[in-house]
């Protein structure tokens, strides 16, 4: 539980650093007009995916609770439902965006040869 909560604590930090701007994003996603958008979406995944950690290692690690293995996967599964939807939402918003803008840039490349 311990190596968990290590885990949240840096995902979580990692995150709360990226909303300020200070995080390593893809060369595709930089000098855009929507990366600061970018940077806050991908700063917030970052702590929603610390804190069903965060809450699953503080559940289980006074040992009082017992609980079998199978359940404990099932609900590390079930507390990161939220985050891989809010994950799913952002890399296709975010990929339909660059592919819009990539697509204007051919047009735009293809308007001035002529």
């Amino acid at each position: 539980m311990d190596f968990l909560r290590l885990l949240a604590f840096g995902y979580l930090l990692y995150g709360v650093v990226g909303l300020f701007g200070f995080q390593k994003i893809p060369e595709a996603h930089r000098h855009r007009p929507w990366t600061k958008a970018y940077n806050r979406w991908q700063a917030v995944s970052w702590i929603l995916t610390a804190l069903p950690l965060l809450v699953y290692s503080f559940c289980f690690s006074s040992g009082q609770c017992i609980v079998s293995l199978w359940k404990r996967i099932g609900l590390l599964l079930l507390l990161f439902v939220p985050t891989i939807i809010f994950e799913v939402i952002r890399s296709r918003k975010f990929s339909r965006l660059l592919k819009e803008e990539k697509e204007r840039e051919k047009i735009d490349e293809g308007g001035d040869r002529q």
